[in-house]
């Protein structure tokens, strides 16, 4: 886990500076305010997995905005990753390494007043993975791919030693393809910026990034994790992971695209 730290915080150091914090700070006002907006709804408000794309669609539009405006396309797409990041954010963003690249873009008396009424969003129903797709979309966006694969990875290492002792949620491939989602995501929409936005914007439904979560293992302690599939790289664990790669790739805004390049 130190040598895990060690290279995270090696690499954040290197790529520091990729969000610009005005650009942060306009996308997370529309964020509060579509969310204000739809918690005064009442009973009529959105819930779970339509609560997401709204606030993801939100996101996109305020940096179709910002491009219109004169703003250059990576910067804002960088921006609203990373201003969704910090609207899903409990923490982990202001966690000693990867906080530093999120310092100071979101004060206490804003993290307050989103959770007053963000409510709760979902992917495929489950919260937990709307919050894994988003933060490892905004890391890797803020600081890079890897990073963001590395954190997951420590959050996940860290839930199945605490299970170990009662403390922790256990080791989750499905939380691991949350995360490998929001990377993808992130990878593909800064890949050609100006572009992907425009197609992503039109109409975002999670559904078109987000994968099926069904049969992955969840839940594992120390000892399971390695009878079953340790230590990671091994034969059974790149058979899993393997699984999780071609779920993502297989989803309809990346497999369209390819088909498109193919016929051209």
């Amino acid at each position: 886990m130190r040598t895990i730290a060690l290279v995270l915080l090696a690499a954040v150091t290197a790529q520091a500076g990729k969000l610009d914090a005005k650009v942060v700070a306009r996308q997370s006002a529309a964020l509060l305010k579509a969310a204000r907006s739809n918690a005064d709804l009442g009973k009529g408000a959105l819930k779970g997995d339509e609560l997401f794309d709204l606030y993801l669609q939100t996101a996109l539009t305020a940096a179709e905005k910002g491009i219109a405006a004169g703003s250059a396309a990576d910067v804002e797409v960088r921006g609203a990753l990373g201003a969704l990041g910090l609207f899903f954010d409990d923490g982990a963003l202001r966690s000693a390494i990867i906080g530093k690249s999120f310092a100071g873009m979101e004060t206490d008396e804003q993290e307050a007043a989103v959770k007053k009424c963000r409510g709760t969003p979902t992917c495929a129903g489950r919260a937990d993975s709307a919050k894994h797709f988003v933060l490892s979309a905004a890391i890797a966006a803020a600081i890079g791919e890897g990073v963001a694969r590395m954190a997951g990875m420590t959050k996940e290492m860290g839930d199945m030693h605490g299970l170990d002792t009662g403390n922790g949620s256990g080791f989750s491939f499905a939380d691991l393809a949350a995360d490998e989602a929001g990377v993808a995501f992130a990878a593909w929409l800064l890949g050609d910026p100006a572009a992907r936005l425009k197609k992503a914007a039109v109409k975002f439904a999670q559904k078109s990034c987000f994968p099926s979560l069904e049969g992955l293992p969840e839940g594992l302690r120390t000892d399971e994790f390695d009878d079953k599939y340790g230590p990671v790289g091994s034969e059974n664990y790149k058979k899993v992971w393997k699984g999780v790669e071609e779920r993502v790739a297989a989803l309809a805004l990346y497999a369209e695209e390819k088909a498109e390049d193919k016929a051209k």
